[in-house]
């Protein structure tokens, strides 16, 4: 199975960031709409990763 290089390394700074993503998150002051920006986030980075492949390659 082929592991895309930037797949690991968005993965491994995540990993980094995550303690100060956490707090910025969850912030007393953010709003509301805050933690869905970051899954609206994931959900490009993961269309933009497989919008280059065949269906039949996945």
């Amino acid at each position: 199975m082929y592991i895309n290089r930037a797949l690991l390394a968005v993965i491994g700074i995540v990993l980094v960031f995550s303690p100060a993503i956490e707090g910025w998150l969850f912030s007393g002051d953010a709003p509301w709409y805050r933690p869905f920006q970051l899954w609206l986030l994931i959900i490009v980075a993961a269309w933009w990763n497989s919008r280059s492949r065949h269906p039949d390659e996945l």
